[in-house]
C-alpha cells in the first residue's frame, strides 16, 4: 500500500463520518459540506491534481440530474403533487384502501420524477390528510418511505444512483425497465402486506371522513405543459437519445414555455445535491486513482460470479451493506470502475441499481428519502421511532433483494 493510497483511505472514512455523523460539538456541517470538505482533502494530500479533480467530475450525470429537477419542479409548482395526494385521500373511503393507493402513488410517481422529490412533496400533504380524518399517520408515513424507494427502482429516472447507471452503462430505458419493473411492482405488494399486518390496528376497513380535506391549488396551464414536455422527454428517453441532452432538452423547453418566473421554480431545484455529487465524484475519483478501490475490489471479486446463485446473492448482500455503511450513490461509484471486468456488465449495473436502491429501507436512516420523510413528520409533531421503522424496512430490504437478485439471475 502506497502513502497516497494510506492517505485515500483515510480521507474516504474521514468524509463518510463527517457526512453521517452531522451532530459535531462546535461545527455545522450537512453532507455536501462534508463532502466537499473530503475532496478538497484529496487535494491538499496530493491524491489527485486539481485538474484531475475537475476531471473526475461526470457533468453527463451531473446535466440528467439538472434537467429533471427543473422539469419536476415546474410540476410542482403546478400542484400536480398536491393534486395526486389529496385525490388519494378523498377516493379512498377506508385506511386500507388509503395504504395501498398511497403505496402504489408513492412507488409509480417515484419511478418517473425521483423518489426524493416524491417524499418530499408527499409527505406533509398526507401528514395533513392523516390529521384531518382522525387517522394515525405513522404508518402511511412509512408507505411514503419504502413505497417511494421500491418504486424508483424501476427506471432509469427513480433515483440519482439509477440516473449515474443509466449514463455510466449506456442500457437502453426500455431494457432497464423491462428488467426492473416486475422487482418493484412485488415489492410494492408485498411492502402494502407488512405494512397492514405490522399495523393492523390502524389498517382497516374502516373508513375515513374526508369532508375537511382541502381542495389543492392548480395551474391548470402549467400542468399541461409539465405534463407535455414530460411526455416528450419520456419518448425520446424510450427512443434511445441521450438521458443527459433529453433532459437539459425538456428542461429547457419548460422554461421557455412555463407560464411562471423561472426563478419559482429555481427555488424548488435541489442545488445542494448538485455540489454533493460534484465533491462526491471527486472523493471517489481519489479513491480511484490511489489504487484503493482496486485493493477492496480483488479481495472481494471471487464473491461476485454473476452467473450463479451465490455471486448473485454475495454482490446484492455487499451493496446492501455498502449502501447502509457509505450511502448507495458513494456505493455505486465505488462499484463503477470494475463493473466492465464483470462477464455480463449490464447485469451486474442493474444489480447494484437493485440492490442499492432497496437498501435504502433497511433503517430509518437507510437513504435521503427516509430521512425526508422522518424530518417533515416531526416538523409536524410525529416522530418516527427507529425500531417502529425497523420492523417494517428490514424485512421488506432482505425480501426485496433476494427476490431482485433470483430476477435478475435468470431473465
Amino acid at each position: 500500500m502506497t502513502d497516497k493510497t494510506l492517505y485515500a483511505a483515510i480521507i474516504f472514512v474521514l468524509t463518510y463520518l463527517l457526512i453521517t455523523v452531522q451532530k459535531i460539538p462546535g461545527i455545522k456541517l450537512d453532507r455536501p459540506a462534508g463532502v466537499s470538505i473530503g475532496a478538497i482533502l484529496m487535494i491538499l494530500a496530493q491524491v489527485i491534481t486539481l485538474d484531475e479533480a475537475y476531471g473526475f467530475v461526470d457533468l453527463n450525470t451531473l446535466a440528467f440530474l439538472l434537467g429533471m429537477m427543473i422539469l419536476i419542479a415546474y410540476l410542482g409548482v403546478s400542484g400536480f403533487f398536491e393534486l395526486v395526494a389529496s385525490w388519494i385521500v378523498k377516493v379512498s373511503g377506508n385506511t386500507s384502501r388509503m395504504l395501498f393507493l398511497v403505496v402504489f402513488s408513492s412507488g409509480i410517481l417515484s419511478a418517473l420524477f425521483v423518489n426524493d422529490t416524491i417524499c418530499l412533496l408527499f409527505t406533509p400533504i398526507i401528514l395533513s390528510a392523516c390529521k384531518s380524518i382522525g387517522v394515525n399517520p405513522i404508518p402511511f408515513l412509512i408507505a411514503v418511505a419504502t413505497a417511494s424507494n421500491i418504486g424508483s427502482a424501476a427506471t432509469v429516472t427513480g433515483n440519482p444512483q439509477n440516473m449515474f447507471i443509466g449514463v455510466r452503462s449506456g442500457i437502453p430505458f426500455l431494457t432497464f425497465l423491462l428488467k426492473m419493473l416486475p422487482i418493484s411492482l412485488i415489492g410494492l405488494f408485498l411492502n402494502y402486506g407488512l405494512i397492514r399486518l405490522f399495523f393492523n390496528k390502524e389498517i382497516n376497513r374502516k373508513s375515513t371522513f374526508t369532508s375537511k380535506i382541502h381542495k389543492p391549488k392548480v395551474n391548470k396551464l402549467l400542468l399541461i405543459k409539465s405534463l407535455s414536455v414530460l411526455f416528450v422527454v419520456f419518448g425520446l428517453f424510450i427512443y434511445g437519445i441521450s438521458y443527459p441532452f433529453t433532459a437539459l432538452l425538456g428542461g429547457a423547453l419548460i422554461l421557455l414555455i412555463g407560464v411562471i418566473e423561472p426563478k419559482l421554480a429555481f427555488r424548488e431545484v435541489n442545488w445542494t445535491l448538485l455540489l454533493f455529487f460534484a465533491g462526491l465524484f471527486v472523493v471517489m475519483g481519489g479513491v480511484e486513482k490511489s489504487g484503493l478501490s482496486k485493493i477492496l475490489f480483488e479481495k472481494t471479486a471471487p464473491f461476485f460470479q454473476l452467473d450463479s446463485w451465490k455471486g448473485m446473492l454475495s454482490i446484492s448482500m455487499v451493496t446492501l451493506v455498502l449502501s447502509n455503511l457509505v450511502s448507495n450513490v458513494p456505493a455505486v461509484i465505488l462499484f463503477a470502475p470494475h463493473v466492465s471486468s464483470f462477464a455480463n456488465p449490464e447485469n451486474t449495473w442493474l444489480a447494484l441499481a437493485m440492490a442499492s436502491t432497496l437498501a435504502g429501507n433497511f433503517t430509518l436512516v437507510g437513504s435521503v428519502a427516509n430521512l425526508i420523510v422522518a424530518e417533515i413528520a416531526k416538523e409536524g409533531g410525529i416522530t418516527i421511532g427507529f425500531w417502529e421503522y425497523f420492523k417494517v424496512g428490514a424485512p421488506i430490504t432482505i425480501i426485496t433483494i433476494i427476490i431482485g437478485a433470483f430476477w435478475l439471475l435468470y431473465v
